[in-house]
């Protein structure tokens, strides 16, 4: 939702109806997956639950700042490549992290387990390789297009790899959301 609003006043992508629909949809469908029961009123009071939680503000400011990253990025990509942005942006947020973690750094670096350094280089693998394909996606269609297909498949993967790692219910009201999230998606890809 929060991309939608940036990309409309930052940059000059203009959405078919049949793709609004689909982040319809998409709202929809998640609001759905991460409502408490499977009806409306339950549906709305997530937004009251929103309202009360400080983890859910939080959520919902990291949600903000997520939104306006790849609409910040295609704004960047437009005057410099993929591999100087990227190394521009992971270079600020090392020195970003060196100076808030200065004082314990070296200290936390000592503490870290030898089996740790093993699942660390997957994440870091992985989430290089996913932000160096964001930027491809973002120089190669709209914003909201792709952010939309991104949180679709994130939902979609929170439920099924929650099932098979943390063995978490797979409830019809998940798989209603599921299935939502997909509509939208295609529409998007009409």
């Amino acid at each position: 939702m929060f991309s939608f609003i940036f990309f409309f006043f930052f940059l000059d992508e203009k959405l078919r109806f049949i793709e609004y629909i689909g982040v319809l949809f998409i709202l929809t469908g998640t609001l759905i997956l991460y409502a408490k029961n499977l009806n409306l009123i339950s549906i709305f009071l997530s937004f009251k639950t929103i309202k009360k939680s400080i983890s859910a503000k939080l959520m919902l400011l990291v949600a903000l700042i997520w939104s306006i990253t790849p609409v910040l990025d295609k704004i960047c990509l437009k005057s410099s490549t993929i591999n100087i942005h990227g190394f521009l942006q992971s270079s600020g947020m090392l020195i970003f992290l060196f100076f808030f973690l200065k004082k314990n750094f070296l200290v936390q670096l000592k503490n870290i387990k030898k089996e740790t350094y093993k699942i660390i280089s997957i994440t870091l693998l992985v989430g290089t390789t996913a932000t160096i394909l964001q930027f491809y996606a973002i120089i190669l269609n709209f914003v909201p297009i792709m952010e939309s297909i991104k949180r679709a498949i994130g939902q979609f993967s929170s439920v099924f790899f929650g099932k098979i790692f943390f063995r978490e219910k797979v409830s019809p009201q998940k798989i209603i959301g599921i299935i939502l999230l997909s509509i939208g998606v295609s529409f998007i890809l009409k």
